[in-house]
């Protein structure tokens, strides 16, 4: 390169400098320039991570004990005397199900399963059986509340999938035995049990088939020498006990129900037990269901195959009979 030459470069390379920033001078003097024949390429930016889009949530937004707004509560099962001596129970219309079963001697007694709502006063309590050890484990882990059980029960139940809970709390107000009364707010508080889980039942506001389902205004079910009797009122089923409404004993409001199961199940002596007239009420295998509902009556199959199982109540196309979201009553007929 000649001398003029490299002169007038220096030249242009000062004037860019003067009327530019410093940011370029400096760039323009340390950039070497490009050897003729290779063309340059500015280089690309470095693209932002696109991020992720998060996954929707699973959880359900109803409960599956009521189908209604979801409950966070744990679930708590109170075995509840029912007989004319114990009339009348207190807490059955805050109970989000309640299972009529045959303990002995054709007696019923009923299980009130809490989850929405834990009453300050449940009762009168008396003793499990067996029937409870294979019924409740298809809710979780509950917390069982009972006032005794014969020994070998008692085994049953220290091993079965449930947390026992046994109370002596008496009413003075009461005839003893049929005067354990328990605050179950007070026992959910000081006990940890199994939250709620997808136990198999299903719910709608709305579904076709109940739309031309049969008519069923009063309903009539025997589970032991016990007859229970819904009557439709009001969009709700009142329930009576052989013939006399059930009157909760401290709220004095009728108890009502939205949904009636009636569950055909095997009855088999309890070898498992110290009392030789005691049955257990088989809720694992199947067996017909028929439901109530808004007034009307679809029939079904109910399904439930382990103990840890949920049960599943199917119509004769095998799809899911949905229950009114609200309470139910469950009736263990033998």
């Amino acid at each position: 390169m000649s001398t003029t030459r490299s002169r007038s470069l220096y030249a242009a390379a000062m004037v860019l400098c003067l009327t530019g920033t410093t940011a370029a001078c400096t760039k323009a003097a340390d950039s070497p320039a490009p050897e003729p024949g290779i063309e340059t390429t500015a280089a690309a930016a470095p693209s932002k991570p696109v991020p992720t889009p998060a996954e929707p949530s699973k959880e359900p937004t109803t409960d599956p004990l009521t189908g209604g707004r979801r409950s966070g509560n744990e679930v708590f099962a109170v075995k509840i005397e029912n007989t004319a001596a114990a009339r009348p129970q207190v807490g059955l219309n805050q109970a989000d199900i309640v299972v009529v079963e045959e303990v002995e001697a054709k007696i019923t007694r009923l299980i009130g399963v809490f989850h929405t709502t834990f009453p300050t006063r449940v009762g009168p309590v008396r003793s499990a059986r067996n029937t409870d050890a294979q019924l409740l484990p298809m809710f979780g882990k509950p917390g069982l509340v009972y006032s005794g059980a014969n020994r070998k029960v008692q085994k049953n139940l220290r091993t079965a999938s449930l947390v026992p809970i046994e109370r002596s709390d008496r009413d003075s107000a009461r005839l003893a035995p049929h005067n354990v009364m328990v605050n179950l707010k007070r026992l959910a508080e000081s006990h940890k049990v199994g939250r709620a889980q997808q136990f198999g039942f299903t719910f709608a506001a709305k579904d076709a088939r109940w739309t031309s389902a049969e008519s069923a205004g009063s309903v009539k079910v025997k589970v032991g020498m016990d007859t229970t009797t819904f009557g439709y009122r009001n969009g709700r089923y009142a329930v009576s006990w052989n013939g006399r409404p059930n009157i909760d004993g401290d709220s004095r409001k009728p108890v009502r129900t939205d949904n009636v199961i009636v569950l055909a199940v095997k009855n088999r002596h309890d070898s498992d037990s110290t009392s030789n007239i005691s049955v257990v009420s088989e809720t694992v295998g199947k067996g017909k269901v028929t439901v109530y509902r808004d007034g009307r009556r679809l029939t079904g199959t109910w399904s439930r195959t382990t103990v840890h199982g949920a049960m599943t109540l199917t119509d004769s196309n095998g799809e899911a009979i949905p229950l009114k979201p609200g309470r139910s009553w469950v009736l263990l007929q033998g």
